[in-house]
């Protein structure tokens, strides 16, 4: 009796192990992290409230604080040296709860204790998780409200329970004050189960979970709603240079090298078959539909609205993938990430019934083989593109021209090339860098990035800038039109060079 206490439990600390283990090898990767390392600092600077005043100092693109305020607020409670050590594990250990929460909705429906166990095996072994919760993200957050939100509002139409209701609602405020992505997916998803069920339950909790996100915020959940328009305008503007190099521009097949951007390539030109290699479990939703249909075995009447959840974000993702214009909204294969629960319940539950029939065997050859297949994927992406990674981690080399510029007596008001270097610079050195500081700064920084548009004798006369933080893997000097003997201070293939005004 005592193990089926704590059986629920091992699953997630497995998911745990599997998703920070590479933080051990590579502790300073990812990109966006220093981005999310700077917010909530500020926050923690303020108080741990939002501040109000614009953003000054470091960010030459001036702006105000305009991220949801959950995840930065939560964690402004960790001092910032621990939160420096542990920034790695927290999205592992987030996304650990929705394993539990994958048990407690499994078992709610089944009253299986093993379907429950092998939901959460299916869900850890799942390759877009895994890879997603590879750095600090308030997305592992945002996806577990998004579930908070989703089942309760589908079991309230299913049994009617108004506590379920109540649950949604309070969620999905919840999700409007965590993460962009993920209420912009509901906002699809609501659309999509309102004609589909024919209910208006899911407009209602949208848009009471906005009434009380707008209250509880005191309307500054509006200036989070405007920076993510932006963001979309944005990528409206550059919608020709998203997987352009910033000073080569459009890159051709046999330069593009980044293991991160071949990814995005074969997604994109094989997407209705290569999306399910980073969730195959999400074929549950279509043999479902099938069984449905053709009403070959009774199913509990909920999986009608997970299968339907799961071919809706599936098509959603093909069409974003394959559909150019639909790019600004976000990368197709993250859509189907929003699938992953009901796919890990649904493949488990197909897989016990499988277990009643005379296939059972060939069930036991299919499980063993994608659960082994997922877990060679995770573990292959994990170390080419985390622990391997030299493109999106601070390096020693990085770190060292972060020291040398901390030594200089003037405050230096630097470029950083590639772009994706200039958060990073913030956090390690006292020096300004050109990036924006809110989402309406990105009109400014589309000088820059995602192409370089505008000289840099100009930007150095508009800004006043006096260095560039060149990564000589990325771009050469000669390519920049400048020369060597302006070179400050160098190691590696990081240099940082005067610029002349």
């Amino acid at each position: 009796m005592s193990f089926l206490y704590i059986a629920p439990y091992i699953i997630p600390l497995c998911n745990f192990f599997l998703q920070s283990y590479p933080r051990i090898f590579n502790r300073l990767f990812g990109v966006d992290v220093w981005t999310r390392l700077l917010e909530i600092d500020h926050i923690r600077k303020n108080k741990h409230k939002i501040p109000q005043k614009k953003l000054t100092g470091q960010f030459i693109i001036e702006g105000y604080f305009d991220y949801p305020p959950i995840f930065p607020t939560l964690l402004s409670y960790i001092p910032k040296k621990n939160l420096l050590l542990l920034q790695g594990f927290i999205a592992p250990f987030i996304d650990s709860l929705q394993v539990i929460m994958v048990y407690i909705v499994a078992y709610y429906i089944t009253n299986n204790i093993g379907i429950a166990l092998l939901a959460q095996g299916i869900y850890m072994l799942t390759p877009m998780i895994a890879i997603e919760n590879s750095y600090l993200t308030p997305r592992s957050l945002g996806y577990l409200n998004f579930s908070l939100a989703t089942f309760p509002l589908l079991f309230y139409y299913y049994n009617g329970d108004i506590w379920f209701y109540f649950a949604g609602v309070i969620f999905t405020s919840l999700l409007f004050l965590t993460h962009r992505f993920a209420i912009q997916s509901f906002f699809f998803i609501t659309l999509f189960f309102s004609f589909f069920l024919n209910t208006g339950i899911f407009v209602q909790s949208f848009i009471l979970g906005f009434a009380i996100a707008l209250i509880v915020t005191k309307g500054y959940y509006l200036r989070v709603l405007k920076g993510h328009l932006y963001n979309i305008y944005f990528w409206v503007k550059n919608l020709d240079h998203r997987f352009s190099h910033q000073i080569r521009g459009k890159i051709t097949k046999d330069t593009k090298t980044d293991f991160v951007n071949i990814i995005y390539t074969l997604l994109s030109v094989f997407s209705p078959i290569a999306i399910f290699g980073l969730n195959p479990w999400a074929l549950s939703g279509f043999i479902i539909a099938y069984i449905f249909i053709f009403h070959l075995v009774t199913l509990p009447t909920i999986f009608i609205g997970f299968s339907a959840w799961i071919i809706f974000f599936y098509f959603l993702g093909v069409i974003v993938l394959k559909t150019k214009y639909l790019m600004p909204i976000g990368e197709g294969q993250r859509y189907m990430e929003m699938s992953t629960v009901p796919s890990a319940i649904l493949s488990s539950y197909i897989f016990f019934e499988c277990l009643k029939t005379p296939h059972k065997t060939l069930a036991f050859i299919v499980l063993i083989f994608l659960l082994v297949s997922n877990l060679s994927l995770i573990l292959f992406i994990q170390i080419k593109g985390v622990i391997k990674d030299k493109n999106r981690s601070v390096t020693d080399d990085l770190m060292k021209v972060f020291r040398f510029i901390n030594k200089q007596k003037n405050i230096p008001r630097i470029i950083c090339i590639p772009h994706q270097n200039t958060t990073m610079t913030i956090y390690h050195t006292k020096a300004c860098v050109f990036v924006n500081a809110d989402n309406p700064g990105l009109m400014s920084v589309q000088e820059v990035y995602p192409i370089l548009k505008v000289s840099l004798k100009d930007l150095v006369k508009k800004y006043k800038l006096t260095h560039a933080l060149v990564k000589e893997s990325f771009v050469t000097l000669e390519e920049l039109h400048l020369i060597e003997k302006n070179v400050v201070f160098k190691s590696g293939d990081v240099k940082l060079v005067k610029l002349n005004s």
